[in-house]
Formats: structure tokens, sequence, C-alpha cells
């Protein structure tokens, strides 16, 4: 049974509980609704918790939502198509409840909007967005920057959506200081992610301004696993992602991420997602972009909200794993969790 906002003292006051957003859908994509709490099993490092489970469209916690756009001169043509979804945010996203912030990323980091429900704010923040240098893309600067952003909002759900390339160029913070930044924070990281090159062949004035530019590739690309050249092919559910090892195979579990970007088996947006329990969403064309913002509101709208205790003094990772007691059923959910100051 859910609790009425008024009713739910959890997030009116600091406390040791831990919260893990749960996505579960069907083995075809389709995002399942009508769980009741005794349908999920939550294991911390193992050990069975006994949990609480609320419902997010009940309106338990709104949304608070940090865009992180990038806005390396290669991505003009991407940025022509990211300013005509302002307008999808509010609606479709936060919510009434919620507020969204808008950040772009170049060479530097420019907020072009601080966290607001106004959707005619929001839809001009987009509008606002133009391109910095040529090839400068500080991604993991960008979610540091959003992390201290969304800690301004204590009493909401935390999520980063990056609209990016799916790997960073340039920043000074490294993939483990975002993975914990985000991890410690608990914010869920979403990403709507495109190849530079593929995506310039999809806008017509970018193919008239450079006729020189060979023709975009159509088999998959090593960066997100899909053509880069052709439309997208996650199923509803997000992209498929490598394997995160185990708290067996690894205790350092952000290093193991670490370790799978070195080893070129996964992007960065790969590992903040599937680590922090979000999907990566790839396009190329303006309405890639739009159903990644319906499929991103269709996610954060249909989540189940889980709470459990830890137990005192445990410091450091803890390896959260989520079981759903229903046949041929995905489970998304946070990788891990930090316990401690």
């Amino acid at each position: 049974m859910c609790l009425a906002p008024a009713q739910d003292p959890r997030f009116g006051v600091q406390s040791r509980l831990v919260v893990v957003p749960v996505t579960v859908a069907d083995a075809k994509g389709r995002l399942l609704d009508g769980l009741e709490p005794e349908d999920f099993q939550v294991f911390d490092n193992g050990q069975s918790r006994k949990t609480a489970v609320d419902f997010l469209a009940t309106g338990v916690a709104p949304i608070a939502l940090v865009v992180a756009i990038q806005a390396s001169g290669i991505s003009k043509p991407v940025l022509e198509k990211v300013r005509k979804i302002g307008g999808m945010i509010q609606p479709l996203v936060t919510g009434e409840r919620g507020c969204a912030a808008i950040l772009s990323f170049s060479d530097r980091l420019d907020w072009l909007q601080r966290c607001t429900n106004d959707d005619v704010s929001i839809a001009r923040a987009f509008e606002a967005i133009t391109p910095g240098p040529p090839k400068a893309g500080r991604m993991l600067d960008a979610a540091t920057e959003a992390v201290a952003e969304l800690r301004k909002r204590p009493n909401s759900r935390k999520v980063l959506l990056l609209i990016s390339e799916t790997r960073d160029r340039g920043s000074e913070s490294t993939l483990q200081q975002a993975a914990d930044a985000v991890q410690k924070e608990g914010v869920i990281v979403y990403a709507a992610t495109y190849s530079a090159f593929g995506a310039a062949w999809t806008t017509k004035s970018s193919a008239i301004a450079d006729p020189q530019m060979p023709k975009a590739p159509t088999k998959p690309s090593d960066e997100t696993g899909t053509a880069t050249g052709g439309p997208e092919q996650c199923n509803p559910f997000g992209c498929p992602s490598p394997k995160i090892p185990g708290a067996a195979q690894s205790v350092d579990i952000m290093g193991a991420l670490v370790e799978l970007v070195r080893r070129e088996k996964v992007d960065s947006t790969q590992a903040l997602t599937q680590a922090t329990g979000g999907v990566t969403f790839p396009f190329l064309r303006q309405k890639g972009l739009e159903d990644a913002i319906e499929k991103l509101g269709a996610h954060l709208h249909s989540q189940y909200l889980l709470t459990f205790m830890p137990d005192a003094g445990a410091s450091g990772y803890h390896r959260i794993e989520v079981r759903v007691n229903r046949p041929n059923v995905q489970v998304r959910s946070r990788a891990v969790y930090w316990a401690g100051e």
C-alpha cells in the first residue's frame, strides 16, 4: 500500500535509508506495472533485506532532473535537433511537481537554467544552446557539476540525462570520480547518445555545408553498438550493455567499471547508466531523440521505489541485487550504493 505524500516522512528528514528505484519490463521490453511489494527481493552484498515499496506514480518523490548537453562545434547538427525538445521535458519527464536544470558543456560548463518547473523557461534554455570549440566536450566534468546541483534537492529523486557522444573529450574529472559522485548522491544517469559524424548526415544543411564529408557508415559502430547510418535499434527497455562484475568478482565495483572502459568493452555513458540503473538511448534523427525523451519519461514514471535500512557501520560500496518473483522479466536498478560519509 502506498503512502500519500503528506504521510511519508522519509523524504522530509535525513536518514540512512537506501533508496533503490527499480524498473521492470517483460521479455519484449514492455514496462510492467501492477507489481506488489511481495514480488520484490533486495540483496545487500548478498544479504536479504526487509524492503518497503512505494510507487512513484503516486507522487511520493518529485523528480529533479539535470539535462547536460554536449555543445561541441562538431555537435552543431545535433544541437539543431536538441533545441526542439525543450517543450517535452516538463510534461513528459519531470511533471508539474518536479524541476529541470539545463547545463551545456564544451570546453567549459554553462548553466543555461537552474532547476525550475516552468516549462517556458526550460524551453528557452534549450533554444539558447550555442556550439563551442569543435572537439571539446567535458562530459565527466558536467556529470560531477550536475551532482552538485542535484545535491540541493534532498527530497527529490535525482536524475541526470546526458545528451552527448559516448566518450569524454577533455574533462579534468576521471570516470572514477564521476561514478563516485553519482553513486554517493544516488543519482540515476540516463544518456541519449549519438555519433557526431553520423548525425551530421541527417541534417540537410550540414551535408550541403561540407560536401567533401565521406558517407556515414551503416555497419554497427564501435561506440554505440548500433548502426550509425540507420535507425535506432534498441528495444523500449534500452540497449544491451556489458555485464558489470558482481561483488564476488570484484570488491571495487567502480574500479571494475573503469577497467571495462580501459579495455574498450564499454563506453563512459554506458558505465554511468548501467551502474546507476539508467538506460542509454542512441539516436541519429529528430524522431530518435524525441523517442528517447518519451522513453525516459516512461521509465521514470513506471518505476518502483524500494527502500531498506543497511547495517550500521558498514561503510564503503555495497552491491545491490534486486530480484522480481515473476518469470521472464528484465530488472534495472542501481548496481551499488555508498554507505558512510
